[in-house]
């Protein structure tokens, strides 16, 4: 990823597989030093919530400011597109 050190938030999507994170999300996290970098993990689910996803997140990349996850059961399209904008009208005012 082209200049990864010039961003202070990283958003990293992902749905959970299997009750946890995916393998790309690890290789992702293996690849890069988010140390100091405040994560804002985007979690889509079938209905069986997060399983052991943030425990993935803060075990490989423990120096990360890791904030609480937005997460949402992916079942339609147009409901998960306005989930998605909502919270991002509200972090964007905090």
């Amino acid at each position: 990823m082209p200049n990864f050190a010039a961003y202070d938030t990283v958003f990293l999507c992902f749905p959970v597989w299997g009750e946890t994170a995916p393998p790309i999300i690890r290789s992702f996290l293996a690849a890069h030093d988010l140390t100091g970098k405040t994560i804002r993990p985007v979690v889509t689910h079938g209905g069986y919530g997060l399983g052991d996803s943030l425990a993935v997140l803060q075990r490989h990349a423990p120096n990360a400011n890791l904030e609480p996850a937005f997460s949402m059961e992916a079942d339609q399209k147009r409901r998960t597109m306005t989930q998605v904008r909502d919270w991002l009208g509200q972090i964007a005012r905090a």
